[in-house]
């Protein structure tokens, strides 16, 4: 990120105590929690938000308060300009002092021992987490994992983005750093472990690098298919695993896919990965969505009425990452008007995102099938059937494919609307993506299948 990392965050410190005299206590609440320092560039800085709307509604009704407490910092004007993405229930503190420090000790200090990793949001913890049916088992397993390190191993979770998975690690992390502080723990993302292994190359300091993740009780990491395809890391994380796994240290991995799925992962990586307990954690229930709005809005000192969340969780139902954004934007209209909040004014809020679930909703298995069919002018029994002539086995294995991706269905489901066991669902998945690389032609035919499917 931006070398202007931490002036943005000492900036924005300092802004935020003139806001707290010249705004509301609960709209103050509202930006401070919601808004993520990221840089500063020509006296302008740099704020990330959830999404537009919210970025919208600070320009619209805070603009010059806003202006105001920057400029009190030390007499500077300052503009300001939003970056959507950053959700308030994943920002983590990223700035970081100037480092002039050697490789060794700059080692040494980003992994401390015996604490809470720094990179980890301190809500994410297992009694924060609302616990449905399509999330039991995981969760279970997780909590289990947390309390017997090494009872479960590898401990394995998967799922699509937005539903739960980065808070079970996490929580993971904050449960065993409370109950035994002797305990050390590592939480990284792939992505995060790729930079650092980088860094330590061009620093000559590999030695630490290594020492430093391979000297831990417990390691947490976030996003496995990040290791999709790069050979030199899929090495180092292989060496990694081995050196934990022969010392019985937890190794606890997410991932939006199964291990087979990962493109370019090898093989005995994935043997590695399916050794211990795999999790999936599906799209959660209406019950579940309805307890999760319950317990997020504890959160902030606005409540909405039980019958708007009750109308929120109704309509929403792809993404728990989208569900909490949906309930920060009613919460900063309520703010704006004395509290209140319909369900007319979620209707009218919520509009784009509910139709977006709606055209999700809209696709089925069989509307897979039948499209697939139509575009390759074959008939639903030649989809569902057992003939392996390419001009059928090809088109067989995009439906299942587009199942999965389109679809909530699990393996098990697709696999039985096909009358086909849940591997070959699975071998399909694992072989369309290299398939379409190869060919053009059935690339398009995807792509163009996917728009159909959208749009009706």
């Amino acid at each position: 990120m931006h070398s202007g990392d931490a002036e943005a965050h000492r900036l924005w410190g300092a802004a935020c105590e003139r806001l707290n005299e010249l705004l509301h206590q609960v709209t103050f609440e509202q930006l401070v929690h919601n808004i993520v320092p990221l840089k500063i560039e020509d006296h302008c800085i740099c704020l990330g938000v959830s999404d537009s709307f919210f970025g919208d509604w600070i320009k619209d009704n805070y603009d010059v308060e806003l202006k105001d407490a920057l400029a009190g910092v030390d007499g500077t004007a300052y503009d300001f300009r939003f970056e959507e993405g950053y959700s308030p229930e994943e920002a983590v503190e990223t700035a970081e002092e100037p480092d002039t420090r050697t490789a060794e000790a700059h080692v040494e200090a980003i992994y401390q021992t015996g604490a809470m990793p720094k990179n980890c949001n301190t809500q994410h913890t297992f009694e924060n987490f609302a616990v449905g049916e399509e999330n039991r088992y995981s969760y279970a397993a997780a909590r289990t994992a947390a309390e017997s390190p090494g009872l479960y191993n590898p401990l394995y979770i998967y799922g699509s983005t937005g539903l739960g998975k980065t808070h079970l690690l996490q929580a993971v992390a904050h449960h065993v750093a409370c109950n035994d502080p002797r305990i050390v723990v590592r939480y990284v993302t792939c992505e995060e472990f790729l930079n650092r292994y980088v860094s330590s190359i061009g620093s000559k300091s590999l030695p630490e690098f290594r020492e430093s993740f391979r000297n831990v009780d417990v390691l947490l990491v976030d996003d496995v298919h990040f290791l999709s395809n790069k050979t030199q890391l899929q090495e180092e994380f292989f060496n990694t695993f081995n050196s934990l796994y022969n010392q019985n240290k937890q190794i606890i991995m997410t991932s939006d896919k199964q291990p087979a799925e990962i493109q370019g992962l090898e093989e005995r990586l994935v043997s590695r990965f399916e050794s211990g307990l795999t999790t999936e954690i599906f799209p959660p229930g209406y019950e579940t969505r309805l307890a999760i709005l319950r317990l997020v809005q504890e959160k902030h000192l606005i409540k909405i009425d039980d019958d708007v969340l009750k109308f929120v969780a109704s309509r929403i139902s792809s993404s728990v990452r989208r569900l909490i954004g949906s309930l920060i934007r009613l919460v900063a209209y309520a703010s704006v008007n004395d509290g209140k909040i319909s369900e007319k004014d979620a209707e009218n809020l919520l509009r784009p995102l509910f139709e977006e679930e709606q055209s999700s909703k809209n696709i089925t298995i069989e509307a897979i099938q039948k499209a697939v069919g139509e575009h390759f002018e074959l008939s639903r029994n030649d989809i569902m059937g057992s003939q392996r002539p390419k001009n059928i086995a090809e088109p067989r294995m995009l439906a299942m494919y587009l199942c999965r991706e389109l679809t909530n269905h699990s393996f098990p489901e697709i696999g039985q609307a096909f009358n086909k066991n849940h591997a070959t669902v699975m071998n399909a998945v694992k072989k369309i993506p290299g398939l379409c690389l190869k060919d053009e032609k059935l690339r398009r035919s995807a792509e163009l299948i996917k728009r159909r499917l959208r749009s009706t």
